[in-house]
């Protein structure tokens, strides 16, 4: 059992329990378990055990020397958090590098961001999601947690110092104390969107420093020093029905709490802090029989080395996965990435963590030293050793240094941390002005024209659709017929206790990969120019490749440019406009899964209007109202709406977009099929929508692609040709009725 090594202080057993079981939650999250569907609030218990721990070393310090030691607190800090997280570092690296250098890019900038506990911030300023995000996830998406909580250690002391000089006597510092946490709960409250991605308040110091100061504001009327271990049995009972009333509420809340429920940012997330705090309170007192059931062997054999498993889990869980998350994963798989884990951990903490907290660089220094004053000769395990490390080095330099060198710019520092450029180029423009106008690649003619200097790509073949085929009258004579006479839109284009060393927990935030269609175009009509929009050949070979991401990247648009996802209107031009649009058009607003089928569509039905974006939200979809009304393809128009693979959208969102469309003939709202947890949320809003409104069909692809794995790439969600066929025939179909 591990003592405590600060005067004035207590081995708390119970509380090294309770991170276990925080740490079993945020794990259990991470891989899916049924019991763990809100497992993502031990995070939050770690908030307020840091909070509890941190404020009664320091407020134990003021008490017994009337003053707070910074030098030491903060020594203290970094020597037990940074040798595990740079070892971890340095071998995740060293691991991508060798064998899976597509992430390189990325994790550059993201190591950056970790190594400053910077993390939660440039999540944020990426809008990279904690709850939405999926494809490819980032290995160190786990770090915002530590951030805020790095953050926190390095603030807190100073504004302890200060707020105890201005507030000596004990109520009037839980009074300030109570303040701030009130204030973060209400910033989380008042930020949070009802419906919208969570992700902004759920990593933000500002709105997450609640649970850190509740557990401070506990530490300042329940110091750890001053509880004693005799009381009474009627004192001894209270405490354990607090707590276990505590407890329950903590483990009900992390079984069945649903990350969509708006009540979980609107005070929920402050009341399961309070409770967290109750429990903390009940097992930092000597007297409490309940703290026995949490100091159970290898409950506290896990809580000692919490930090290393959280470090190391999140890391082994990404790297070996497939594409389409650890949800895929058997259970003797999952079994083998947990014991990887923690054996990881373990070593880590055995031969890094615990040498270098007592001591052990110091005497590692005196060592190299005295061998070097020797004339001794180096063992052959010495040799392989020093070559290994050198070697190791080596690689790390190699997968970090190529970016890092190169750095001279505020811009080039953005880059590198994946923030938005601070003064982002203007687009290139052609010889006539127009942003977005492409001439033909070289070596390659430009695409027909029709009479209205809309480019008609040719049609693709179904079957292989990476080959393109010649226009054939009588091919397109067996094309399926457009509803009541539609007739297109004239434009084809296809658009200890004393040191919380516990592990804080992150979902994936998954971002995944643009492809090369171009970030937008302005309207044919406007520049008169062939634009050559068709699918590269890359999409052409794989029409499904495309992936979803939480920051859109690219559109199939025709009618404007896209800017993050967000449609706006072209320029206006002194060219001739073409006329108004048929008002029997059709016109598809979709994400990467609409992307992908564009060229089936667009052979299908030919004339199809299609704004596909990679990542796209169905809040952002409305930007595209003004547009379509401008062009009069909303009157009298056909809609069809296939999103919602990117995560889950409120009602607001969804009304917001269906109302303006009011005036369409008919509105085909497709269900998704995506191997996340917000699946069901998003089909059963659209099948809510569709019953409501007698314009809306509901498209059921959910339901059509069941049981037909063939349908899908390996992420379960983007679609095969096989699957972009059926895609295509259901639409037809919804279409015709």
């Amino acid at each position: 059992m591990p003592a405590s090594d600060k005067p004035h202080s207590r081995y708390m057993p119970g509380l090294d329990g309770l991170r276990a079981l925080a740490l079993i939650g945020v794990m259990g999250y991470h891989w899916s378990f049924g019991f763990a569907g809100g497992g993502f609030l031990g995070v939050s218990l770690f908030f307020v055990l840091s909070g509890y721990l941190i404020t009664d070393i320091l407020a134990s310090q003021w008490h017994h020397q009337r003053r707070i030691d910074l030098k030491d607190f903060w020594i203290r800090r970094f020597r037990r958090l940074l040798p595990a997280m740079l070892l971890m570092l340095f071998i995740l690296v060293v691991w991508v590098t060798l064998f899976d250098r597509s992430r390189l890019a990325t994790l550059r900038g993201e190591v950056l961001g970790a190594v400053t506990y910077i993390s939660n911030w440039q999540f944020i300023f990426q809008q990279q999601s904690y709850f939405e995000s999926f494809g490819p996830p980032s290995p160190l998406g786990h770090f915002w947690s530590l951030a805020v909580e790095e953050q926190f250690y390095l603030l807190w002391p100073l504004i302890m110092l200060a707020v105890l000089k201005l507030f000596p006597r004990r109520g009037q510092l839980f009074t300030f104390i109570a303040a701030g946490a009130a204030i973060s709960a209400l910033a989380m409250a008042v930020i949070y969107q009802p419906g919208d991605d969570p992700s902004r308040v759920y990593y933000g110091t500002d709105t997450r420093a609640f649970g850190l100061l509740i557990g401070a504001g506990l530490a300042v009327v329940w110091p750890s020093w001053k509880l004693s271990t005799p009381v009474s049995r009627a004192t001894r009972r209270r405490l354990n029905v607090t707590g276990a009333a505590a407890m329950l509420i903590i483990l009900s809340m992390m079984w069945q709490v649903d990350r969509y429920d708006s009540f979980l940012y609107q005070g929920g997330m402050f009341l399961f802090s309070l409770a967290a705090a109750v429990l903390v309170a009940v097992l930092a007192h000597p007297g409490a029989s309940i703290s026995r059931l949490l100091s159970w062997k290898p409950l506290l054999w896990v809580g000692v080395r919490s930090y290393g498993i959280y470090l190391w889990h999140y890391p082994v869980m990404i790297l070996t996965s497939p594409a389409s998350g650890a949800g895929d994963l058997s259970l003797p798989q999952v079994a083998l990435q947990i014991a990887s884990s923690v054996l990881l951990a373990a070593l880590s903490w055995k031969y890094v963590e615990e040498p270098i907290r007592h001591g052990g660089l110091k005497k590692l220094w005196f060592k190299a030293r005295s061998i070097r004053r020797r004339s001794t000769s180096i063992s052959l395990r010495g040799w392989v050793v020093s070559i290994s490390s050198l070697i190791l080095i080596g690689v790390f330099c190699s997968g970090m240094m190529s970016s890092v060198s190169s750095a001279r710019t505020v811009g080039d520092i953005a880059a590198m941390l994946n923030l938005d450029d601070p003064a982002p180029e203007e687009p290139d423009q052609t010889e006539g002005g127009e942003p977005g106008a492409m001439e033909p690649p070289q070596g390659q003619s430009p695409l027909p024209a029709d009479t209205n200097g809309n480019v008609t790509p040719p049609p693709t073949d179904a079957k292989q659709p990476g080959v393109v085929k010649k226009p054939n009258s009588d091919e397109e004579a067996d094309q399926l017929p457009l509803p009541d006479g539609a007739t297109g839109s004239g434009n084809d284009d296809a658009g200890g206790n004393e040191e919380p060393d516990h592990p804080v927990g992150n979902d994936v935030d998954n971002k995944d990969e643009p492809t090369d269609a171009g970030n937008g175009s302005s309207d044919k009509a406007d520049s008169g120019k062939t634009i050559p929009d068709q699918p590269n050949e890359d999409k052409a070979d794989k029409p499904g490749e495309d992936k979803a991401d939480d920051k859109p990247v690219q559109s199939k648009d025709s009618a404007g440019e896209t800017t993050g996802g967000k449609s706006k209107p072209t320029k206006p031009t002194n060219k001739p406009q073409n006329p108004p649009v048929s008002k029997s058009a059709i016109t598809a607003i979709g994400d990467s899964v609409m992307l992908g089928v564009s060229p089936y569509l667009e052979k299908s039905l030919p004339g199809i209007h299609i704004d596909a974006v990679i990542g796209r939200q169905m809040r952002q979809a409305d930007d595209l109202i003004p547009v379509m009304k401008a062009q009069n393809r909303i009157d009298g128009g056909i809609i069809i709406i296939g999103l919602g693979t990117n995560g889950a959208f409120s009602k607001k969102d969804l009304d917001s977009l269906l109302g303006p469309l009011d005036s369409a003939k008919q509105i085909l709202l497709i269900n998704t099929r995506v191997p996340r947890d917000w699946e069901q949320n998003v089909n059963g809003m659209l099948a809510k929508a569709a019953a409501q409104n007698p314009k809306v069909t509901l498209v059921d692809w959910y339901s059509a692609s069941k049981d037909h794995p063939e349908y899908f790439r390996s992420d379960g969600v983007h679609l095969e040709p096989e699957g972009a066929e059926a895609y295509t025939s259901m639409l037809l179909q919804a279409i015709k009725k």
